[in-house]
């Protein structure tokens, strides 16, 4: 058994797909932050240590958080982070990179007053969800968006 662990400086950065981007392979995961983590100041502090730690990577949809509360309130969480985190000068928008994905039950990707109604992925409510999200991220675009 080795006496000691050796660690990497940084975490290693893959190409991902056929993209121009390299992602850290460590993806932070948002799927619970407004349910299991309940404030918004754990998740602004684990968003906040993966920078620290070199993570480019962030994973949330317009459905989180999972469990109980479906929908938008971890994008909008993030989208706080990323505004004042950029405006403060700590990180650029182009150094990171978001994925989000739609709902098929557009929970999370209806206007305010409009049932969420299931959905086969028509054009104009795959462009509506995604501005949306969009919105909630505070952010000009997102760098890789997934239909579930």
């Amino acid at each position: 058994m080795p006496s000691s662990v050796t660690r990497n400086q940084a975490l290693k950065k893959v190409k991902f797909g056929a993209s121009d981007m390299h992602v850290t392979q460590a993806c932070v995961g948002t799927m619970t932050w407004g349910s299991f983590n309940g404030k918004e100041e754990e998740a602004v502090a684990q968003l906040d240590k993966a920078i620290e730690l070199g993570v480019n990577f962030f994973d949330t949809a317009e459905l989180y958080p999972v469990a109980f509360n479906y929908g938008k309130t971890t994008e909008e969480w993030m989208g706080r982070w990323l505004s004042k985190r950029v405006e403060e000068g700590k990180f650029k928008r182009e150094d990171i990179y978001i994925a989000t994905k739609c709902n098929p039950n557009m929970i999370g990707g209806t206007p305010e007053g409009e049932t969420p109604r299931p959905h086969g992925y028509e054009p104009d409510i795959l462009e509506r969800s995604c501005r949306m999200s969009i919105e909630r991220l505070q952010c000009d675009y997102i760098d890789l968006y997934q239909v579930r």
